[in-house]
């Protein structure tokens, strides 16, 4: 698999203006792709990409549960 070139995206930080749609649409972005590379994991059977995947589905969650968009 190419691990070296699949960097996590599980940083906690927020990307746009805080309690913004962006800020919302871009944690709700990271959590799809964080589900995405964990469902490909488990299907593959890749326990280190289903894991960046948890971790960036979590940090996208938090990203959310911190921003009050909508």
């Amino acid at each position: 698999m190419a691990h070296h070139i699949d960097r996590p995206d599980d940083s906690h930080a927020p990307r746009h203006k805080p309690n913004s749609t962006a800020e919302e649409t871009s944690a709700a972005g990271q959590r799809f792709k964080g589900k995405v590379k964990e469902e490909v994991g488990d299907a593959l059977d890749d326990k280190q990409m289903e894991e960046k995947g948890r971790r960036e589905n979590q940090a996208g969650h938090d990203r959310q549960k911190k921003n009050d968009a909508v």
